[in-house]
């Protein structure tokens, strides 16, 4: 890449090229408002213009119409931030959008069904958990309120089920803080937020993919130490069983859904890849 990305997002855009935004220059240890996009039918990347403000730790969503929504993230001054920013691919720019009511960092942002983004938790300014969510309306560029969760989380992840439903799981931390291991269900219909059932490892930084059977597999991440292991949760029981254990303790990695129904995971400690299968199931190295 022409630029050096780190907790940056990666975002592909309707006509095949990914976006990479923001991350943090460890170098300054300050965010970065660099943007590049990647073309994979040159294999080339290219610089394009800086976003509004330098961020690192936002979430990146990519709207119905093929625009960009990024949200929140961490500043060059330390603190999380409520503003957001829309990139337009045909025009090749960043404009400013509605700011939300809460600054947030390492939270969760989804596209739901309806085409509004549900963005959930993070960190406060103050480096707080919290528990608000809100929804953004890219018809109008606002952002609205809607349920708050049962318990404020950080560095957690959150999944669309396959019946418009959000699930949320993990994160950090509470009163003590000690990292979560709870889950919780958030109804688009109401805005209201339910437990269901709790992982049975906390887990910090972990990845969630959602299986082609509907079932999420959860894997990885932090709790004291780097995780290796890995469970499913079942939307249908509202229950986690276990599953095959990666071969490799990962936290703050990705994971990818492949065509073929297999689960891709890289990064974070080694540069060894490893697959899911989730007929097995099993990791094998990629």
């Amino acid at each position: 890449m022409p630029e050096n990305h780190q907790l940056h997002t990666a975002t592909l855009l309707k006509n095949g090229k990914v976006l990479v935004a923001g991350g943090v220059d460890f170098n300054c240890d300050c965010a970065e408002n660099k943007a590049t996009v990647y073309d994979p039918s040159s294999g080339t990347w290219r610089s394009i213009p800086h976003m509004v403000r330098a961020r690192t730790d936002q979430t990146a969503t990519l709207l119905p119409g093929g625009r960009v929504l990024v949200a929140g993230g961490y500043t060059s001054f330390g603190g999380s931030t409520a503003t957001a920013e829309i990139y337009l691919p045909q025009r090749n720019q960043w404009l400013s959008t509605g700011r939300m009511a809460q600054a947030r960092g390492d939270h969760q942002a989804v596209l739901l069904p309806a085409g509004k983004v549900l963005v959930v938790g993070g960190y406060d300014q103050h480096f707080n958990p919290v528990a608000s969510a809100e929804l953004y309306d890219p018809a109008t560029g606002t952002w609205s309120p809607t349920g708050s969760m049962a318990q404020g989380r950080s560095g957690f992840v959150a999944e669309l089920l396959p019946n418009g439903s959000v699930l949320v799981a993990g994160g950090c931390c509470d009163s003590s803080f000690n990292r979560l291991s709870s889950a919780e269900i958030y109804d688009p219909t109401t805005g209201i937020w339910s437990p269901t059932g709790s992982m049975s490892s906390a887990r910090q930084y972990a990845t969630a993919s959602l299986l082609n059977d509907g079932r999420v597999l959860v894997a990885g991440g932090f709790n004291g130490s780097v995780l290796s292991s890995a469970e499913l949760y079942d939307p249908s029981t509202g229950t986690w069983s276990p599953t095959g254990s990666m071969h490799y303790a990962r936290e703050v990695f990705s994971s990818t859904l492949l065509p073929s129904g297999e689960v891709l995971v890289d990064g974070w400690g080694t540069l060894l890849s490893e697959l899911y299968i989730p007929s097995t199931p099993a990791t094998r190295s990629a």
